[in-house]
């Protein structure tokens, strides 16, 4: 796979042709003659890039022929590569986009090309343009009926293989309770404490009080996790993640991107990351339960059966307790000169804690 263009300055003309043509986007007889790539909020991500590059061509194309595309390319720097490189990630992303992503009706961008070089984790991923999408914003939030289109994305995907994940098609997938805990324990090991030194007051106060108790401990969450009902889920269900059509007619309600996360976990995980995060506090705690009514009817509806809504509680519980690392790494890897970085660890701990500590679940951490 060394002929694939692995960083931005690599890539070229003929080659975003032959993608283009291989999937139909573009005739034979059109053809990419200049391109000029920036990328996607001006910065280089922890774990890679992602850049837009506008498209001109030889000659007009058709109506509805993409002038942009996204590209997705692993991180330039060797040491944040491996980072990824030892949870997956990127591996994780290509094999859904060319062996699952067909399988699941689930919204989310066309995927014109993604492959990676083994040797040295390079990687790219080819995406279609959401850029008539609004983002959505992990620290401003999202509204009750916003989390609703969120579900409505992610059922379908939970639905697709709901107890049934020893099929050849994720026999390779990372799992939350065997070869997930090994890379991931090393991250929240080497953060917490300085998250908490950096943001102990974002953190509810029996939940701090309980941090190294639940450290030791999660490993074994990562089993408990593993020993209820099991599917794929998408990982990192958060609003940075969910692009929306605001009511276009033409557009999806909600596109759900980035998939270097997908594994297979318990389902709640996805909800639980989402709800505990995404909503501000006041506005979980008012509608909670009604979201997790509507996940659980949506569940029925795309045929999970023998499933209670206890069972879903219950599930959402552990979840919650789990979901608590996420922040914990993000706040402990925080970089002083990113603003947008603090909001993010801020809203993310101050949501998270209260949740476990709105829901009672510290007595949860295994003894």
């Amino acid at each position: 796979m060394s002929d694939i263009p692995v960083q931005p300055e690599q890539l070229n003309a003929d080659w975003l042709t032959s993608v283009l043509r291989r999937n139909e986007v573009i005739g034979t007889d059109n053809s990419v003659t200049t391109f000029e790539s920036s990328l996607i909020g001006d910065v280089i991500g922890l774990l890679g890039m992602v850049v837009r590059v506008s498209l001109t061509y030889d000659k007009p194309v058709a109506p509805g022929t993409p002038d942009s595309v996204v590209i997705k390319f692993s991180h330039p720097v060797a040491e944040n590569r491996a980072i990824a490189t030892n949870l997956n990630m990127y591996e994780r992303e290509v094999r859904f986009f060319n062996e699952i992503a067909d399988q699941v009706d689930v919204p989310k961008p066309v995927c014109y090309f993604a492959a990676m070089d083994p040797e040295t984790a390079g990687n790219v991923v080819v995406l279609e343009d959401l850029k008539r999408y609004r983002a959505g914003d992990q620290v401003a939030g999202i509204s009750p009926d916003e989390a609703r289109m969120v579900i409505d994305a992610i059922v379908p995907l939970h639905a697709a293989y709901w107890d049934s994940t020893d099929t050849g098609p994720l026999s390779w997938m990372m799992r939350i309770d065997t070869s997930y805990i090994e890379p991931f324990m090393p991250g929240v090991e080497g953060s917490w404490e300085n998250c908490v030194a950096q943001f102990g007051e974002c953190i509810v106060d029996d939940v701090r009080a309980a941090l190294p108790r639940y450290i030791a401990h999660l490993p074994e969450l990562h089993r408990i996790m593993g020993q209820r009902v099991k599917t794929l889920i998408h990982g990192d269900v958060r609003m940075d993640n969910a692009m929306f059509g605001d009511g276009d007619p033409e557009l999806h309600p909600l596109m759900l991107v980035d998939w270097q996360a997908i594994m297979i976990s318990n389902p709640l995980q996805d909800v639980a990351w989402m709800l505990s995060t995404c909503l501000p506090v006041d506005v979980r705690r008012e509608t909670e339960n009604d979201l997790l009514h509507y996940y659980h009817r949506q569940l029925l509806g795309a045929g999970v059966k023998n499933y209670t809504f206890d069972q879903c509680v219950d599930d959402y519980d552990v979840a919650v307790l789990y979901m608590l690392s996420y922040p914990l790494i993000i706040g402990g890897a925080f970089d002083p000169a990113n603003d947008r970085g603090r909001e993010l660890a801020e809203a993310c701990l101050r949501r998270s804690s209260q949740t476990v500590s709105d829901r009672g679940v510290l007595d949860r951490i295994p003894s």
